[in-house]
């Protein structure tokens, strides 16, 4: 509450879903997934948030995660590409249904957002976006990336859940 005024600022709060919406919308050439998955949230949120083991059994780009330090919410890793074998910085925030990845340098940015439905299942979303330079020249692959990466997450759960 102000001092002065005596009246509050409005909070705007959003779930993680819709914070993965409002950052798609607010960068060009971003690609964009949102789906609901068969499964729970607590169940996925957990194996998602695992990203040594997740990442690279639904990204088809993605060879390999190492976590090399974590303090918290914030996690620095090293990922590998399946066609660039070398191992790349990236900066992590992690926090309940929230995950976004900045590659070092600002060359990749991956942010995935989950939330209960409310009938067991798990909405999900995902962006994938690179400089604005090249965004817009991406747009397409990286659309095409986001869609792979969720039905990789959809059929990983589906192992998981033995279906």
């Amino acid at each position: 509450m102000s001092a002065t005024s005596g009246r509050a600022w409005p909070v705007a709060e959003l779930d993680p879903v819709r914070r993965v919406r409002v950052l798609a919308a607010g960068i060009t050439g971003a690609g964009f997934s949102e789906r609901v998955l068969d499964a729970p949230y607590d169940q996925v949120w957990s194996w998602l948030s695992d990203l040594e083991r997740s990442i690279p059994s639904f990204d088809p780009e993605v060879d390999a995660i190492r976590v090399t330090r974590r303090d918290g919410d914030r996690i620095r890793l090293l990922a590998t590409a399946r066609l660039f074998p070398v191992p790349y910085p990236f900066d992590v925030r992690l926090t309940d249904g929230f995950c976004m990845m900045r590659a070092a340098g600002g060359l990749f940015l991956v942010v995935m957002g989950a939330r209960p439905e409310g009938d067991g299942r798990t909405r999900y979303a995902q962006i994938e976006a690179a400089p604005r330079f090249a965004g817009r020249l991406a747009r397409r692959r990286l659309q095409r990336s986001v869609e792979a990466d969720g039905a990789g997450i959809e059929r990983e759960l589906r192992k998981l859940r033995g279906t």
